[in-house]
C-alpha cells in the first residue's frame, strides 16, 4: 500500500476522540496514514469534536452519523470502532462488508450470544477472518510487555500464580448503563491473564459487593467491588480484582509468581508518568525498569494518564498491519475468549456457586 491509509473513527466519546487524536499524531510522525472521517449519532458531538480535530490537520475530515454511512461513502480504508457496546456488532459488520479492517474497542459485543454470532460470521470467510483487531491496549503497554518478557525469558521460573488489580477512583459518567463490572472492567484483566499465561482458564469462582460507588452514582451496575479466581491446567491460578472504590486515584498492578521468583508491575501512585517493573528472585533483584509515561495534562480521563501511550502504540500497530496486510496478534477470538470468561464470572457471582466451569464456543 503506497498511498496513505485513510482512517475513520466511529463513536466520539472519551475513547473515540483520543483515538482520533492519536491517528493525527501518527499521520504526522509516520506520513503514511490520515484521518479522513469521523462518525457519531449525536450531531452536537460530531460538530464539537470536528472543530477540535480539524484544527490539528490540513486535510478535511468528513462527518457521518453512522458507520454504515462511512462504509457506503467509500472514503476510508480502515476504521477504529469506539461506539457504544450495543453498536459494535452492526458497526463492525457494515465496515467489514465494505472491505475494511477494523480496530474494535472492548468488549467484543454487548452479549455473549451476539459475540459468538459475530465470530461465526468472521470465521466463515477468509477475508473476514483477518478483518478485526481487538483493542486490548494492555498488550501494547511497554511496562506490561516487560512483565511478559520476564515470564517468557524464564527469569522467574515456571509461573504458577498471577494477581492483577484494576481499581477506578470514580464511577463512570452519569447515566452509564453497565453490562456488569466484570464485563465492563474485568474483560481487560481476563485477556491480560490469558495473554501472560498463554492459556484459557477452565474454571472460576468469585464474589462481589456493593459498598460505596453505587451510593454516590446513578450508574446501573451489579457490583462496585468484585473478585475472580481462575483455574488453569497445570496447577496455575489467576486472581482478578476490580473495583470502582479506589478513592485515592486510579490503580493498576500485576504480580506473576514463579518457582524461581516474582515479577511485579506498577504500584499505586498519584504520579502516572512513571511505572516500575521489578523481577525478584529469592536471592535478590533480578532486574528493575522504570517506564516513563506521557503527561497528557489534567483534563483527560483518568485512565489516559496511565495507558495513553499504550493506546497510541495500539493504533500504530493497527495501521502497520493494515498497510502490510498481516494478521493481527489480538483478534476476535481473543475478544470472545475474554467475554466467555467474564460472563462465566458474572454468572458465578449471581448463582453463588463455589466453582463454575468456563464454557468456550470453540
Amino acid at each position: 500500500m503506497s498511498s496513505p491509509t485513510r482512517l475513520a473513527v466511529i463513536g466520539l466519546g472519551r475513547m473515540g476522540a483520543f483515538h482520533a487524536r492519536h491517528v493525527q499524531e501518527l499521520a504526522r510522525e509516520r506520513g503514511d496514514c490520515e484521518l479522513v472521517a469521523i462518525a457519531d449519532c449525536n450531531a452536537e458531538t460530531r460538530s464539537r469534536v470536528l472543530e477540535d480535530l480539524q484544527a490539528g490537520q490540513d486535510g478535511s475530515i468528513r462527518t457521518f452519523a453512522a458507520a454504515g454511512e462511512v462504509a457506503a461513502a467509500g472514503v476510508a480504508d480502515a476504521a477504529i470502532i469506539a461506539s457504544g457496546t450495543d453498536s459494535h456488532d452492526t458497526d463492525a459488520r457494515a465496515l467489514i462488508e465494505a472491505g475494511m479492517r477494523v480496530l474494535l474497542e472492548k468488549p467484543l459485543t454487548h452479549s455473549l450470544k451476539s459475540g459468538r454470532e459475530l465470530v461465526d460470521y468472521l470465521e466463515a470467510d477468509a477475508r473476514r477472518r483477518r478483518a478485526v483487531m481487538l483493542a486490548f491496549m494492555r498488550r501494547f503497554d511497554a511496562a506490561w510487555q516487560f512483565v511478559k518478557e520476564s515470564i517468557d525469558a524464564g527469569r522467574i521460573g515456571r509461573p504458577f500464580k498471577m494477581v492483577t488489580v484494576l481499581e477506578d477512583n470514580v464511577p463512570p459518567p452519569a447515566g452509564y448503563d453497565s453490562p456488569g463490572i466484570f464485563v465492563d472492567m474485568g474483560v481487560h484483566l481476563a485477556d491480560e491473564a490469558m495473554w501472560l499465561l498463554e492459556a484459557r482458564p477452565c474454571a472460576l469462582s468469585g464474589f462481589g459487593s456493593r459498598v460505596y460507588a453505587h451510593s454516590v452514582s446513578n450508574i446501573n451496575e451489579d457490583y462496585d467491588d468484585a473478585f475472580l479466581q481462575l483455574w488453569f491446567d497445570g496447577d496455575r491460578v489467576a486472581q482478578l480484582a476490580v473495583s470502582r472504590n479506589h478513592i485515592a486515584g486510579y490503580r493498576n498492578e500485576v504480580w506473576v509468581y514463579g518457582d524461581g521468583g516474582m515479577v511485579h508491575g506498577g504500584a499505586f501512585s498519584k504520579d502516572q508518568t512513571r511505572v516500575v517493573v521489578e523481577a525478584i528472585s529469592p536471592t535478590g533483584l533480578i532486574e528493575r525498569k522504570v517506564f516513563a509515561q506521557r503527561d497528557y495534562g489534567p483534563d483527560v480521563p483518568f485512565f489516559i494518564g496511565r495507558f495513553g501511550l499504550a493506546y497510541k502504540r495500539e493504533v500504530d500497530y493497527f495501521v502497520e498491519r493494515v498497510r502490510t496486510g498481516e494478521w493481527f496478534s489480538v483478534d476476535h477470538r481473543n475478544g470472545l475468549n475474554a467475554m466467555e470468561v467474564v460472563v462465566a464470572g458474572t454468572g458465578a457471582l449471581a448463582s453463588g456457586e463455589d466453582v463454575v466451569a468456563v464454557e468456550y464456543g470453540s
